[in-house]
């Protein structure tokens, strides 16, 4: 990824981090996102049908669908990205835009009639809505549809959504959001143009209390310490914390698939066959999702649980999901 960013950023010319965009999309402010987001700028010229984005946080991935929507949309863009200034920008960054729509596997269909917010609910239903929606035209150039939580939707929506790839409209663009690619069918990534967001450094290592969770996580995989007792007491486990739990959870997979193991969580995970891996991978991008969601009906201590129980069953032979 280091060499694909700094390849990026000598052929396209890297502007300097705005203040609009540093304001609109936190997530995206530093330098690890600058060559991805002067990708998007030249892409919007002619922007493809269908982007997939993997990798980073869901924090990330969302705020660069943004990003994305206001490179298509924004009045004065040029092909040397999005102004972020103009009435559709800002109203794209507020998730106000009449033109773009946002759906996630996570949120269920009563969540969705109580409270409705910029995601709804990713339904059959719903994708078949949006069928018929996108038969309109837009009000501006395109209309831009999001669709997250597709590996954790009912196995008829993302058929739905594959209908909905299958019958291109010219004014149409679609956007998934994912941890990892192999989560979804894979006919709906041979059809998207697959950007992959920056992983964290795995080298980067992690102090003070996440440093001790993941050491305590260590001691529980081996019969040691009480792990769920320590995240069970009140007020120790936030959302943020619980993030930094799962990013660090994920640097540990990284050292080990990079082949250089160097903490005890490290030591433990390498015991693994490369299927085994595989599924610790995607736990770990399931439950980073469910922790960053805002409409998650799982607290963060439930999601931590649930995480560490899934991994001392699949050491112990009691789970082996297929």
């Amino acid at each position: 990824m280091f060499l694909w960013n700094t390849f990026l950023s000598a052929q396209i010319g890297i502007k300097p981090l705005s203040a609009s965009r540093q304001a609109l999309f936190s997530s995206l402010a530093g330098q690890k996102l600058d060559a991805l987001c002067a990708l998007l700028d030249r892409l919007a010229v002619h922007p493809p049908q269908v982007l997939l984005f993997d990798g980073g946080c869901e924090a990330e991935r969302t705020d660069i669908a943004r990003y994305w929507a206001c490179c298509a949309l924004c009045e004065r863009g040029s092909g040397e990205g999005p102004c972020l200034l103009c009435p559709t920008c800002q109203r794209v960054a507020h998730d106000e835009h009449f033109d773009v729509m946002a759906y996630d596997g996570r949120v269920g269909q009563k969540e969705d009639e109580d409270s409705p917010g910029f995601f709804r609910a990713f339904t059959a239903e719903n994708a078949r809505g949006v069928r018929a929606r996108l038969l309109d035209s837009p009000k501006g150039r395109y209309r831009i549809v999001f669709f997250t939580g597709i590996a954790e939707a009912r196995p008829e929506a993302p058929n739905a959504l594959l209908k909905l790839l299958e019958e291109p409209s010219q004014t149409a663009l679609f956007v998934l959001l994912v941890p990892q690619r192999e989560q979804i069918l894979p006919t709906l990534v041979s059809r998207s143009l697959c950007l992959t967001l920056p992983w964290p450094d795995p080298f980067d290592y992690e102090e003070g209390e996440i440093s001790d969770l993941t050491e305590r996580l260590a001691s529980f995989m081996s019969n040691e310490g009480n792990f769920l007792a320590t995240i069970a007491a009140k007020g120790f486990v936030n959302q943020p914390k619980a993030r930094d739990f799962f990013v660090a959870c994920r640097k540990s997979l990284l050292r080990v698939l990079a082949g250089r193991p160097q903490t005890r969580l490290d030591a433990i995970l390498s015991r693994l066959e490369p299927r085994g891996l595989d599924i610790v991978g995607q736990w770990i991008g399931e439950a980073d999702s469910m922790v960053q969601s805002a409409r998650s009906p799982v607290s963060p201590v439930r999601v931590m649980s649930a995480f560490a129980m899934n991994l001392y069953g699949l050491f112990a032979g009691w789970v082996w999901p297929k």
